[in-house]
């Protein structure tokens, strides 16, 4: 069966969809479809279990009519489907702005000022066609490199600031302060110094707060540095190369740089968690869990008619699609993953967290596993189970996937009386770029397994 796209794209006109981040393989234009087909499972609208929800965009849309249970193995994403799903009214966002104010100068911003003076003076430089500064500073200013004694090559002001900045952090002690964590990590490299403090100042403030509150407030400030960051298509898998194997800057870059950079970080959270506010939720007991899939299907409340599963098919999705808002929502200073270049071990350029989760359902030797659990665990509860797929594509180099469709249906019929496949007509996911490790996915390509009349557990 297919389901037309016409109608889905609808939802953007009518703005019924919410994005609280830029996500990769977003199921924003087929919402209505897994919805309508969740009700047809089950008229009774009773609990939906959304057990690799990401950003929340799936849980919320479904949270308007019914009770969601929504697990993601990452922190960021139990934050931002909390703040869809959970009340928050205008008083609590009056009390919120009041606050903000308290936060809008602190020492982080004194401690960093060389470097904010710096990276200004290099962005006029850069208007006036002197574009090396600001790319230097893109490609090699990031503090925690430097403190790696990485940055030898530097130029002596980029140097010296750096420095500086360095003997501030240390002499106020917020060089390990979780108060710099934005700053410290990801200053420079994804967004200018002045917008990663302002970052740091939004979850200082978000600390003050308990439970729903610090929850709406952090997702608010995450939905703010997704739409600032200074990269290709606003994802953080990788950042800008401002410098080129030559040493030369990159000129086509710099205007991006100075739109990006340019972006006022306050205005830009007042606008999203004024998003958060205007929110339509359901008036039901959702609930958010961080935690891994298979421990949330041990523990499905009686209340569950249907599981929706999603999961992650590319080995990267946790460690560098999402890494920085982890590392904002965790404050956990990390260490960071580490590369061959010119035969020593320097950080990696996109400063990817070690301790990435790695998802069983993109490793070949894993994957069948990981699907027997979710096929069995959800029959032995004796609950309905939708399962979003891309298929491989044979006549392509698309990234590959480790279970073929038949696999899969062969599979689920094994814990499933009735397994249909839906597919979805002209979906294609959104790519990070059009080089070769990213080649399109075909058109028609997501599709839904469909798995009913649950065995209990296999034949």
């Amino acid at each position: 069966m297919v389901f037309n796209l016409n109608k889905q794209l609808a939802l953007f006109e009518e703005e019924v969809a919410f994005r609280p981040i830029h996500y990769l393989g977003s199921k924003l234009r087929i919402l209505e479809t897994i919805s309508d087909i969740i009700d047809d499972i089950d008229p009774t609208f009773g609990r939906v279990y959304d057990i690799f929800s990401g950003s929340g965009t799936v849980s919320y849309y479904l949270g308007k009519r019914r009770p969601v249970t929504s697990v993601d193995i990452q922190e960021y994403s139990r934050v931002l489907t909390n703040a869809v799903l959970q009340p928050f009214c205008e008083k609590e966002l009056i009390e919120i702005k009041s606050k903000l104010s308290y936060f809008k100068v602190t020492t982080l911003q004194e401690c960093i000022e060389p470097l904010v003076k710096y990276e200004e003076w290099a962005l006029d430089k850069a208007n006036k066609n002197e574009v090396y500064e600001i790319c230097e500073l893109v490609e090699y200013g990031a503090l925690l490199p430097f403190l790696n004694k990485e940055r030898e090559n530097v130029s002596d002001d980029l140097k010296a600031v750096i420095q500086k900045t360095v003997d501030n952090l240390n002499e106020m002690g917020l060089m390990d302060s979780v108060d710099s964590i934005t700053t410290r990590y990801f200053g420079g490299t994804y967004f200018s110094f002045q917008q990663a403090s302002e970052l740091d100042n939004l979850l200082n403030m978000a600390s003050t707060f308990e439970g729903r509150l610090k929850d709406i407030v952090i997702a608010a400030t995450l939905s703010t540095a997704s739409e600032i960051v200074n990269t290709v298509g606003k994802q953080f898998a990788q950042p800008l190369k401002a410098i080129d194997s030559k040493g030369n800057p990159k000129k086509s870059l710099v205007s991006k740089i100075n739109k990006d950079r340019s972006i006022d970080v306050y205005q830009k959270f007042e606008e999203e968690i004024n998003k958060y506010l205007s929110l339509e939720k359901g008036n039901f007991n959702h609930i958010s869990l961080r935690c891994d899939y298979s421990d949330a299907l041990d523990n499905l409340t009686n209340d569950t008619k249907v599981v929706y599963a999603d999961p992650p098919y590319t080995r990267y999705h946790y460690s560098r699609y999402y890494h920085v808002l982890e590392t904002m929502c965790l404050r956990d200073n990390p260490e960071i993953t580490k590369v061959q270049f010119n035969g020593e071990l320097r950080m990696s350029r996109g400063l990817y967290r070690t301790d990435r989760h790695q998802s069983p359902f993109s490793i070949k030797t894993m994957a069948r596993k990981a699907f027997k659990t979710l096929f069995s665990k959800v029959s032995e509860r004796n609950v309905s189970l939708i399962l979003s797929y891309s298929p491989y594509d044979t006549e392509k180099e698309s990234t590959p996937r480790v279970q073929t469709v038949s696999e899969l249906l062969e599979m689920a019929s094994q814990y499933f009386k009735r397994v249909e496949l839906f597919s979805i007509e002209g979906f294609v996911h959104s790519k990070l770029n059009a080089v070769d490790k990213n080649f399109e996915i075909p058109t028609g390509a997501e599709i839904l397994v469909i798995c009913t009349e649950p065995t209990g557990g296999g034949k």
